[in-house]
């Protein structure tokens, strides 16, 4: 199942090998604190009512934000996932 659309699969590939993983870690970093900011922030309109108008935006914009990286995030490490398997030498005997 591909998550990236074709446009943007040529590149993904064009990147180099030990930044796409740095992309990658960063992106998945980045999507675990909007789970967290989304998750927060639901707390507190569950918790406190009042408050849930003026925090309807940023659950949009931080779940938005969150999915983005999280794609990002998949592609780039599928993309390290990808080239170190045909990467590692065999070994000869």
């Amino acid at each position: 199942m591909k998550l990236v659309p074709a446009a943007l699969e040529p590149h993904i590939n064009r990147v180099d090998r030990q930044r796409s993983l740095m992309i990658g870690i960063s992106t998945g970093l980045l999507a675990f604190w909007s789970a967290y900011r989304v998750l927060w922030s639901l707390y507190l309109s569950l918790t406190y009512d009042f408050l849930f108008g003026s925090l309807v935006f940023q659950i949009a914009l931080w779940s938005v934000v969150g999915v983005a990286a999280a794609i990002a995030s998949a592609a780039f490490i599928g993309r390290y996932l990808a080239t170190a398997s045909t990467d590692t030498p065999s070994e000869h005997s």
